[in-house]
């Protein structure tokens, strides 16, 4: 209904949104930096950030980037599991052959990894996702995967995407050689109040709409309520929307801004 009424041509913040379109606030810009980084040089990348902070998105931006003759990405989002299971989901991805055995299962990945960088001239790129969930054992194996000719060559990209408390746990003894592994972190941080209202117009035009639907007090609200967070200002700006629509009021104030956020 919100869609008619304020006239827009599309759903605004859709999880489905073209990467193209995507709004490129500063920290985006900066980890396209660290992105460009590590396809370069290759190894292990962590990526860490609150939940609703933009990691996946960002991880399907830099996806898009990856030359089909230069990158071979696989994506990999389930992280609950054992080491064997992780071993075939990654063994699966890489389209190596299929073992059960563990020490198979290894070889395989490792072969297949070589068999890209060097013979193909295609980079792995792995991504795993909510790396939070990853048992210890997971990323021993990990180290262990990622060590090719006594350490001295990374013929592969690894990255890790995870919520921001992996930083703890990657300060803990048992995982310290392997957080001494990773050539690259990045912390997503969220927005502050101006790009989260430039993040809000560059939606509201991107999908049809340039005139003033908020209030200069109802985006400090809504700045208030969703912390800068992408996910929640996304949310809450479609709740006040739909409020506004059914009450007929064409311009949004802080105070319907409070009232729709009674909903999420």
């Amino acid at each position: 209904m919100y869609k008619v009424f304020y006239g827009f041509t599309q759903e605004p913040f859709a999880k489905d949104i073209a990467t193209q379109n995507l709004y490129q606030y500063n920290y985006f810009k900066e980890l396209l930096s660290r992105f460009g980084y590590i396809k370069k040089h290759r190894g292990i990348m962590l990526l860490t950030g609150g939940p609703g902070t933009g990691k996946t998105t960002a991880l399907r931006y830099f996806l898009s980037t990856l030359k089909d003759q230069s990158f071979y990405p696989l994506y990999i989002p389930l992280s609950t599991v054992g080491v064997t299971d992780f071993y075939r989901q990654i063994n699966h991805k890489l389209n190596g052959e299929p073992f059960s055995v563990k020490s198979r299962l290894f070889k395989a990945i490792q072969e297949r990894i070589l068999d890209l960088a060097i013979n193909q001239n295609k980079v792995p790129v792995i991504i795993i996702d909510e790396c939070h969930y990853l048992k210890n054992e997971n990323f021993f194996e990990l180290q262990i995967i990622s060590n090719f000719n006594m350490d001295s060559f990374d013929p592969c990209v690894i990255i890790l995407a995870a919520q921001s408390h992996l930083n703890d746990r990657l300060q803990r003894s048992i995982l310290r050689s392997f957080n001494q592994r990773i050539n690259i972190k990045y912390h997503f941080h969220p927005l502050g109040y101006e790009e989260s209202k430039e993040f809000v117009l560059y939606t509201f035009k991107s999908n049809g709409v340039n005139n003033d639907i908020f209030t200069e007090p109802a985006f400090k609200a809504l700045f208030k309520i969703s912390g800068g967070i992408l996910r929640t200002i996304g949310k809450l700006t479609i709740k006040t929307l739909s409020y506004g629509a059914v009450n007929k009021k064409q311009n949004l104030t802080e105070e319907d801004v409070f009232v729709a956020s009674n909903e999420l």
